[in-house]
């Protein structure tokens, strides 16, 4: 199988994922546990594209702003389009972290870490490996928050519980 064919018959699982954060980010108040990498805090912010067909075509709906709802984008959802990028806030301790996460390929853009702690005129190696670690730090958080959701969406309780109370979540802004 070609990589191309292998990437449209899954990448639907990157589209489901951010919609998946979104829900349970608004609904279990941003926290996410992931084992011995301890409690993290993630939350779709400021931004969100979603994708979809309609009557003339393929649409797209970009919603940015502060709120944090997002209620148009909610609304977007009811009406079948599905959520393509978003800009995401994760929080670790007093550690902060924000970048766009693309549903296709699961790409970070935008990336800002935590401000580096060491002085770039007298450590610039440490500063460049302190700023490496931050990023690795926030990549293996989507990494575990990833593999948290594909455990579920794997799972015969995605059928029976996250499914349908998700699709409850959109229906509310009906």
């Amino acid at each position: 199988m070609q990589v191309m064919e292998r990437i449209r018959k899954t990448e639907f699982l990157g589209r489901e994922f951010l919609l998946w954060l979104w829900w349970r980010s608004e609904t279990r108040e941003g926290r996410f546990d992931l084992g011995e990498a301890g409690t993290v805090e993630a939350w779709v912010d400021r931004k969100i594209v979603l994708e979809g067909v309609g009557e003339g075509g393929a649409e797209k709906v970009t919603c940015t702003g502060d709120n944090p709802t997002l209620r148009e984008a909610r609304f977007a959802l009811s009406r079948g389009k599905e959520v393509t990028e978003a800009m995401i806030r994760l929080v670790s301790g007093e550690e902060e972290w924000s970048f766009v996460l693309d549903a296709r390929w699961l790409n970070f853009r935008s990336f800002k870490t935590p401000p580096v702690a060491r002085d770039l005129s007298e450590d610039p190696e440490g500063v460049f490996y302190e700023k490496f670690f931050l990023t690795e730090k926030a990549v293996a958080a989507v990494d575990e928050l990833f593999g948290e959701f594909i455990k579920i969406r794997v799972s015969p309780r995605w059928e029976a519980e996250e499914w349908p109370a998700l699709l409850r979540w959109i229906r509310e802004e009906e």
